[in-house]
């Protein structure tokens, strides 16, 4: 896996993960670790086409987003800048990091989103607000 490049001031980097196709069809490696991200919980969106999700910064954790299957449309938002990022199968994966505002838009039928984040579910975690602070933040 190797980084290309970044949007947000660095703040959400594109992952290219490397697919290997043939005639049974394509399998794509992700190592989190490589970009430091101990996972703590994953799930999985399967959404119809035109669904919008997320809408929501976190505070502390950190999220890599891994389109399964379909296209789907990341908006981002941090401290006024704002960036589009679109998942499909030649970029699958972003990192985005703590303090970074993200809604996901379905762009296909039956596209499927697997998200890794480092820390667990907590509501006091989520904010909507695009200024979100970090623990942290620089």
């Amino acid at each position: 896996m190797s980084t290309i490049p970044t949007v947000l001031d660095g703040q959400v980097r594109i992952l290219e993960l490397e697919s290997f196709r043939d005639d049974r069809g394509t399998l794509t490696h992700i190592t989190l670790d490589e970009v430091g991200l101990t996972v703590a919980r994953s799930f999985v969106v399967r959404a119809p086409r035109g669904a919008v999700r997320g809408g929501h910064a976190h505070r502390r954790v950190r999220q890599v987003l891994f389109r399964a299957s379909g296209t789907i449309r990341v908006d981002l938002s941090r401290h006024g800048e704002h960036a589009s990022v679109v998942l499909d199968e030649q970029r699958p994966a972003v990192l985005i990091e703590a303090g970074v505002w993200a809604q996901q838009t379905y762009l296909d039928d039956g596209s499927t989103l697997i998200v890794f984040a480092d820390g667990p579910f907590d509501p006091a975690e989520y904010t909507t607000d695009d200024d979100a602070t970090t623990e942290d933040a620089s």
